[in-house]
């Protein structure tokens, strides 16, 4: 599927039961393999999709993979957290012909101080939980870092290496 044709289906599937307002958040406590907190991530809902404010600490320096994984679950090496997101069966990544999947997200850069803050916006995912395609289904949602940069290409996650950070996305209520 093209990049265009996904964007506009889940932009529609996104604002057609939009539950929340434009600007409405919530925040995602970030924790990494060690079980420590390394910072949060702020989710809003825009006109766009969804702003993500990123600030955590104690990362490796360097490039990462940053994905939305289709399970609310960040245990062990947090492979309990599940695939990346794909409700509309896409391929991995930006550069590739039948991408992205709706949870790939572009790379965190973290300076050599082990810190990264930075704010994106994901067309591809809202805040609904009344949309067909809801982050907030039985198996809930989950912002997954990896060890290494995403090559925005490779089946099923970039080769991006092992997942060094997880956090859960709670329903907002």
């Amino acid at each position: 599927m093209a990049l265009r044709t996904l964007m506009s289906a889940a932009i529609a599937i996104g604002f057609a039961g939009s539950a929340l307002a434009i600007g409405d958040k919530l925040a995602v406590e970030m924790r990494g393999a060690d079980g420590k907190a390394i910072g949060q991530i702020e989710l809003i809902e825009s006109t766009a999709g969804i702003l993500l404010k990123v600030k955590l600490a104690g990362l490796p320096p360097g490039p990462h993979g940053f994905h939305f994984h289709d399970r609310g679950a960040c245990t062990g090496d947090f492979a309990s957290a599940g695939e990346i997101y794909n409700p509309l069966g896409s391929k991995h990544g930006f550069l590739n012909d039948e991408g992205p999947m709706a949870g790939d997200l572009p790379n965190l850069f973290v300076t050599a101080t082990g810190e990264v803050e930075v704010e994106l916006v994901t067309p591809f995912v809202n805040l609904s939980r009344t949309a067909e395609e809801t982050i907030f289904d039985a198996d809930g949602t989950s912002l997954v870092i990896y060890a290494q940069a995403d090559d925005y290409q490779s089946e099923p996650d970039g080769n991006a290496g092992a997942r060094i950070a997880c956090g859960v996305v709670s329903a907002p209520k």
